[in-house]
């Protein structure tokens, strides 16, 4: 869960960091040519990059959320692996040891 956390944390900073450079480039556009750039491109302008931000951001946290899912299942199935393969070893030990007490 820790690779989903240090994930989430990395879009969130480039999120932020695209929303700075939207916002630093839409004012350096609006003063450069004020009198050609309207108010609404400008917004629209900015609401396409968060857009997109947000859209990157929600495919690697799914991305990431999956992934650590299949972690979770593999390791789970291990465990159960394992357990009855401990299971099935110790059983014929104890058939074994009735057969050996029944004589």
């Amino acid at each position: 869960m820790s690779t989903l956390t240090l994930t989430s944390t990395n879009v969130i900073r480039r999120s932020v960091q695209l929303s700075v450079a939207a916002a630093l480039l839409v004012t350096a556009s609006v003063s450069a040519q004020a009198d050609e750039m309207s108010i609404a491109n400008t917004v629209a302008a900015l609401e396409q990059t968060m857009t997109q931000a947000s859209q990157e951001m929600i495919a690697n946290v799914k991305q990431e959320l999956m992934l650590s899912l299949q972690t979770q299942i593999a390791e789970q199935v291990f465990e159960m692996n394992s357990a009855l393969e401990f299971a099935s070893f110790e059983q014929p030990q104890t058939t074994t040891t009735l057969t050996t007490e029944n004589k």
